[in-house]
């Protein structure tokens, strides 16, 4: 359903939600009974008008966009504080898709092989030894069933 569909009574419960975010004032507003069924009524608008609410919704945020971009630009240029260049300057980067990279990632499934290849890569042609023998060595200090790892297979 789009704007031009909804009745009167139904773009103005619409537009008040938006504008108040509360959907039992926005029902009165838009002229429906105060009566004991209204906290109902306006659950059940809210629902069926969630599709028009999200494009009004939208609507704002396209209109207030361009002096949002304004206010923060001007933060990250003239903020007297360090901390608040700084922050409207990375939301300014953010916004506009250079987002610093994310640590988390998912790893699939490595042969033994391409791990070893890996480790050697990252601590250099003996170095997957002696972190063995050093996880070995610990193990052996802090007792049987201790530490993260078990490297009685090893």
């Amino acid at each position: 359903m789009s704007k031009t569909d909804l009745t009167n009574q139904r773009q103005v419960f619409v537009e008040e939600y938006v504008r108040s975010g509360d959907h039992l004032e926005a029902a009165k507003k838009a002229g429906y009974k105060d009566t004991h069924t209204l906290r109902n009524q306006a659950c059940k608008l809210r629902r069926e008008c969630a599709d028009e609410i999200t494009e009004e919704l939208h609507r704002n945020f396209a209109e207030i966009a361009p002096r949002a971009l304004n206010i923060l630009t001007d933060l990250a240029e003239n903020a007297e504080s360090e901390s608040v260049r700084l922050g409207a300057t990375r939301d300014l980067l953010d916004r506009a898709g250079f987002r610093p990279v994310d640590r988390h990632e998912i790893v699939k499934e490595k042969s033994m092989e391409a791990l070893n290849a890996q480790l050697v890569s990252l601590v250099g042609e003996n170095g997957p030894e002696m972190l063995i023998s050093a996880f070995i060595i610990r193990k052996s200090i802090s007792g049987p069933g201790s530490g993260w790892l078990n490297y009685q297979n090893v």
